[in-house]
């Protein structure tokens, strides 16, 4: 593969492929988002805040993904159509990181600590502050990254695997210290 015989570059598929859905995932988070602001005026705000946090999440995690990948990429939160996507100019990844960590706390804030024993994968308050430190460790920001994994610690809701040769099996794939 381009990768192990590396020769990896910008027209490799899988770079195109990870670019490419990075931004579905952007552009679908943006239009939850503003479809949510259009129609919140019908749905309880509970449900506004929760849905919101949840896109706000995947957008944060998306762009976060790019920075760490490409550097300055082009940033944006409404829907844009073609001309307009051909047209944006690349936004300085400190610009973006910014909008990282504010989508990151809004999804704190407003999303469940746990969803219980329902099966569910979705983002939590954990993982939030999570994916907001490991942004922040790989970007430098030591202050942000400590006061986020603080804030999981804090959650008391994650403790380390007690016997590590253990963690990898599958009868321990949701061991108490998965958190995403």
């Amino acid at each position: 593969t381009d990768i192990t015989a590396g020769t990896i570059n910008g027209e490799s598929a899988i770079v195109k492929t990870f670019w490419q859905n990075y931004y579905k995932a952007i552009s679908r988070a943006n239009t939850i988002l503003i479809n949510l602001a259009e129609n919140k005026a019908n749905l309880p705000q509970a449900v506004v805040d929760k849905y919101s946090a949840e896109a706000r999440f995947v957008r944060a995690a998306n762009y976060a993904g790019l920075i760490t990948h490409y550097g300055d990429v082009v940033y944006f939160t409404e829907i844009l159509d073609l001309d307009q996507a051909f047209s944006m100019a690349k936004t300085p990844k400190n610009e973006i990181l910014n909008s990282i960590y504010d989508d990151y706390d809004f999804a704190y804030n407003n999303l469940p600590e746990s969803y219980g024993s329902s099966g569910f994968t979705r983002a939590t308050k954990g993982a939030a502050m999570a994916l907001k430190a490991r942004i922040a460790l790989y970007m430098g920001d030591w202050v942000i990254a400590r006061d986020a994994a603080k804030a999981v610690i804090d959650l008391g809701l994650y403790t380390l695997h007690q016997d590590f040769a253990e963690l990898f099996l599958s009868s321990t794939k949701n061991s108490s210290e998965s958190i995403f």
